[in-house]
């Protein structure tokens, strides 16, 4: 979709500045295009308004066929966790997300996903969980009985981009929407592991959420076959 409306607005573009090259009489080169019109280039009093130039609106069909090619994008996760054994509570106290989503076309938006991605992450990995009674009734049909995160729980990410243009596609685009979303959940339960084990606790982080009842469970259970320290 994003290189079908790169193609377009780029024959759009060119559309705009013939109609401008002729209604001032110079070369199309010579001409640059703003929200104001289209002006000649270092002549900025010679000026012809868009809706002088296209009165009856622009319209332009362009098609992009992938070919079967596609674009991959990459990200990094890593996660610093803080458990409280007893409670089976976990803390967030650190995140960090590197990424490769091609060409940006605006990076503040990209960043505005990277967080909202980030704290979806979060809330799957540790809160969000549909639960069902004996007979299938749903248990979680509202707010109050699915946990959702919170800005108490959510830690901003510590982000990092690595734009590398894709091959397979003329815009060089790669994906953002859900970047930060999909390995957060596997970082979560790799350092809920590794907090874990440095305690001694050989626990095995098997589904999601990683509720503090599921986890002090977990606890429990690994603490029975501990071998006592010295």
């Amino acid at each position: 979709m994003g290189n079908a409306t790169a193609i377009a607005a780029g024959s759009a573009r060119r559309m705009l500045l013939a109609l401008a090259a002729e209604k001032l009489e110079v070369a199309a080169e010579d001409l640059e295009l703003g929200p104001g019109g289209a002006t000649v280039r270092g002549v900025r009093d010679r000026l012809v308004p868009l809706a002088e130039l296209i009165p009856n609106g622009l319209e332009v069909a362009e098609v992009y066929d992938p070919e079967g090619r596609r674009a991959y994008a990459a990200g990094c996760v890593a996660i610093a966790v803080e458990l409280d054994v007893e409670t089976g509570a976990v803390q967030v106290h650190k995140h960090v997300f590197v990424h490769d989503v091609g060409r940006p076309i605006n990076p503040l938006v990209v960043e505005g996903q990277v967080h909202g991605g980030a704290a979806h992450g979060l809330g799957y990995a540790l809160f969000e969980e549909f639960a069902y009674d004996e007979d299938a009734s749903p248990k979680t049909s509202g707010f109050l009985d699915y946990s959702i995160v919170s800005a108490g729980e959510v830690v901003k990410p510590e982000t990092s981009d690595i734009d590398t243009p894709s091959p397979s596609n003329p815009g060089g685009f790669r994906g953002a929407g859900e970047g930060a979303t999909i390995p957060v959940a596997a970082a979560m339960a790799a350092a809920v592991e590794d907090a874990l084990r440095s305690r001694g606790l050989d626990v095995f982080i098997t589904e999601l959420p990683i509720t503090p009842d599921r986890l002090h469970h977990l606890i429990t259970e690994a603490a029975r076959f501990q071998e006592p320290t010295r």
